[in-house]
């Protein structure tokens, strides 16, 4: 018996993440904003799949959050990947694959209660890291 849509409802922001990426490489590798919402879509799809095929659960995703925060960094990445003149886009690929990388481990209880608790006291400082490497990135920018 073939699985219900149900189990297979994944394959659709797959597919169309896929169909994305497939445009950017055959329409001339133009619009890289095709790369990014592909590259997200698609992995959204993996990883929606490792819940209805019952790898995940449902009721965990509380632990499992920051992986849409790594999809977002992974997707940035691509993007920046397909066009890296665009070099403002490795700011937000950057700080969102260390949010996710800090945070999965932290969500999924697999870091002592002392990293948790030095996390809890110095979270800010990726924000404000984060922030100055955005000014940064807008300073040393080229004029035209």
């Amino acid at each position: 018996r073939l699985p219900g849509l149900d189990v297979l409802w994944p394959a659709f922001p797959l597919i169309f993440g896929l169909a994305f990426v497939a445009q950017y490489f055959f329409g001339g590798r133009r619009d890289s904003g095709l790369v990014f919402v592909g590259v997200a879509s698609a992995l959204l799809g993996v990883f929606f799949f490792a819940f209805t095929l019952g790898r995940l659960e449902w009721r965990s995703m509380d632990h499992w959050w920051p992986v849409f925060v790594l999809i977002g960094g992974a997707a940035f990445l691509a993007q920046w990947l397909a066009h890296p003149s665009h070099t403002g886009l490795l700011v937000p690929a950057g700080m969102a694959l260390l949010v996710g990388l800090v945070a999965l481990p932290l969500t999924l209880g697999l870091a002592s209660e002392a990293v948790v608790e030095q996390a809890a006291k110095l979270w800010p400082l990726v924000l404000i890291l984060g922030g100055l490497a955005l000014l940064a990135s807008y300073l040393l920018r080229p004029r035209t």
